[in-house]
């Protein structure tokens, strides 16, 4: 983890020791001194992460400080943070334009432990990710590429966009990087232009655009065909740092809440136990294949499948062996139906097939094949029979189903069977119900 060092600039003893709680709460070393002229002494002697000044020195005012800090060698980007009795419009004013970070009262120093913590996040933070990097000047893709793995990231450098296109065709990057001017035949516009009609997944990577050349309708087009940050040449380490950071923990942030979706998404559309579709998704997704069948006018039919005695298994051989012999029968059921069938896990022990462009025949003639084979299906050795009931959608008649009603007559049709012997198949009749 980075060592953080923080000076404290403050003529009050009990107001260093409050800032000084705070600082070491939050994860930085800390050392005090009580003038600005001996802290312009000490910073020339040693790199702190961040400064907190008082505006009220006795040899110095906090805006004074600030102007010469950032004056010297490396402190250009230091955070430094002017600390006031009051707040005061005037002060803070004064302070900005020196050079100060940000300025905080005294008296309310919520929001200075915030800004704390989120800079020891900041700072902290070790990236994971991977970056696509197209540069011609060999001399800036050293240094940019030394700073990139210093963050934590892994990089792939190119110096011609025709050689990277290929490799971002794989996928897994978090961002891109790209001068906008290439050698070779492929410019980073055309790049650009590539990914961002590229395949799904990769489409929304985040790019960065450089350039040496301050030209206004070329960065305005390169934000309509897509760039999500633009860097002049010649480029700020400190700046790109923090943009690479930004667009790399947007980007996993984005993905990490999609996928999260998906899993909700699952977790309310599949079954637990069995892995198939539940009542839900079959309702969604059910609806469609009535759509097509009544505008196209191809047949549709629905089976009910009924696990016979699964209470004498489950009171037998145990709960856990029962659900066990419902996942295995679930995995079954998949492999027996076509790809453009549905299967799903209505409740319990029933399970229900619906199976697009199939007339009253050939959903007798599936039904047949699958009890005809449960007879050598024995998961957990347990023989199994089911119940089945079939009905089907008529797309010339003026009567209109839905996957509740087409389900109420082919359940019927089922219970039609349980009461003819079980394990066996019956055709939904008007008179059924």
């Amino acid at each position: 983890m980075r060592e953080l060092n923080a000076l404290v600039i403050d003529p009050n003893e009990k107001a260093d020791g409050t800032l000084c709680s705070i600082l070491e709460k939050t994860g930085f070393k800390v050392e005090l001194l009580a003038t600005g002229y001996e802290a312009l002494t000490r910073v020339d002697q040693k790199q702190f992460s961040l400064i907190c000044c008082n505006n009220e020195l006795p040899d110095l005012s906090g805006s004074d400080f600030c102007g010469q800090l950032r004056a010297m060698p490396n402190y250009e980007f230091c955070s430094v943070l002017i600390l006031t009795e009051e707040g005061s419009s005037r002060v803070l004013k004064q302070a900005l334009l020196a050079g100060a970070t940000d300025i905080f009262p005294k008296n309310e120093l919520g929001d200075f432990e915030a800004y704390l913590n989120q800079f020891v996040t900041r700072e902290t933070r070790d990236l994971i990710g991977r970056v696509l990097f197209i540069e011609d000047s060999r001399v800036l893709q050293a240094i940019v590429l030394d700073m990139l793995t210093d963050m934590g990231l892994d990089v792939d450098a190119f110096t011609h966009a025709e050689e990277a296109w290929p490799v971002f065709q794989q996928g897994g990057y978090d961002l891109v990087i790209t001068d906008v001017l290439l050698e070779g035949s492929m410019s980073g516009i055309t790049l650009v232009r590539k990914i961002r009609r590229s395949e799904e997944g990769s489409v929304n990577v985040p790019i960065i655009a450089t350039s040496g050349f301050e030209n206004k309708s070329r960065r305005v087009e390169l934000f309509h065909l897509g760039v999500n940050d633009f860097i002049s040449k010649p480029i700020v380490r400190e700046e790109l740092r923090q943009r690479v950071m930004n667009h790399v923990i947007s980007y996993q942030s984005l993905k990490e809440l999609k996928f999260q979706q998906r899993s909700l998404y699952s977790l309310a559309m599949l079954d637990e136990l069995t892995r198939l579709f539940n009542r839900h998704a079959l309702r969604e997704f059910g609806e469609k294949y009535f759509s097509e069948a009544y505008r196209y006018k191809r047949p549709l039919a629905m089976a009910v499948l009924d696990v016979d005695y699964l209470k004498r298994i489950n009171e037998q051989h145990g709960f856990e062996k029962g659900d066990i012999v419902l996942a295995e029968l679930a995995k079954w059921l998949k492999r027996f139906v076509r790809d453009i069938d549905l299967v799903a896990r209505w409740a319990g022990d029933e399970f229900v097939f619906l199976l697009r462009e199939c007339d009253e025949a050939g959903a007798r003639a599936l039904m047949d094949r699958l009890l005809v084979r449960t007879k050598q299906f024995k998961p957990l050795d347990i023989p199994l029979t089911l119940s089945i009931g079939v009905a089907v959608v008529d797309p010339e008649s003026d009567e209109r189903h839905s996957v509740n009603s087409l389900f109420d007559q082919a359940d019927s049709a089922m219970y039609k069977a349980k009461m003819a012997g079980r394990n066996c198949i019956e055709i939904y009749q008007e008179d059924d119900i």
